[in-house]
């Protein structure tokens, strides 16, 4: 969250390089997601595409992990969460939106071979 954070500071105050300043301020997995998005043409690879990026996609998911941090004493008390290892399932959950990126992606290929196929 404050990786994310410090990016946006960087976006607001801009500047010569902000951009690059901004993108080497996220962290890898962030940094490796907003190039997925590049490639896909979801967002530019500008400033304003980075910023737009964050606040609708980086800074919603970090307010999500650190609401589920606060809870995770809570859960772990519980007698079936013993052995719950809380730090994993954030790895499963990028894994999770990364697949649901790659079979939209895959979907959308479909309907556009479906498509010339038809024509």
């Amino acid at each position: 969250m404050a990786a994310t954070h410090k990016a946006a500071a960087i976006l607001r105050k801009g500047g010569p390089n902000a951009y690059a300043k901004a993108r080497r301020a996220l962290m890898a997995d962030s940094r490796d997601w907003w190039d997925e998005h590049v490639e896909e043409e979801s967002h530019p690879a500008t400033a304003e595409g980075l910023a737009e990026f964050i606040r609708e996609t980086l800074e919603p998911i970090c307010y999500r992990m650190e609401r589920e941090a606060r809870f995770t004493p809570a859960i772990k008390a519980k007698p079936w969460a013993k052995g719950l290892r809380a730090h994993l399932l954030e790895k499963l959950n990028r894994y999770e939106t990364h697949l649901d990126r790659k079979f939209e992606r895959t979907l959308a290929m479909l309907l556009k071979l479906k498509g010339l196929r038809a024509a």
